[in-house]
């Protein structure tokens, strides 16, 4: 079985050059944790509410005479995505989808195809209520 019978497809996507701000606020209204970064049809970077949450805390133990408000004003998606990921296409098999992402220490698969347009993504959660399901 591939993974496109439990991957999540029409994802919401942001822009590198997309604030922080606007990362931030999509993520915490939102019922998933991932914001996949595409620029010009192409997946460039993954972002995770983790990658907020530290920025945020990086903030805060830091020492500097910057407002809150300039901190956000100041970065950009870019700045804190993960650019080196690993994806699969939609032919992966779920039990390779599976291995890479228990083997990586990783949460989330893009799905991508050959020009790495981004056709979707799988969770571990996908993966777990396939099995438990199964």
């Amino acid at each position: 079985m591939n993974i496109t019978t439990i991957m999540t497809v029409g994802i919401t996507k942001i822009s590198p050059h997309s604030s922080f701000r606007e990362a931030k606020d999509i993520l915490d209204a939102a019922p998933f944790h991932h914001l996949l970064v595409e620029e010009d049809g192409k997946l460039v970077g993954i972002i995770s509410d983790q990658d907020i949450k530290d920025k945020i805390a990086g903030f805060a133990l830091s020492s500097t005479t910057v407002t809150y408000a300039e901190f956000e004003a100041a970065i950009r998606v870019a700045d804190i995505m993960t650019s080196e990921m690993w994806v699969i296409d939609v032919d992966t098999p779920i039990d390779a989808a599976s291995i890479l992402i228990l083997e990586n220490n990783i949460s989330c698969l893009p799905v991508v195809d050959a020009k790495m347009a981004i056709e979707g993504i799988v969770t571990w959660k996908d993966l777990l209520k396939h099995f438990v399901y199964l």
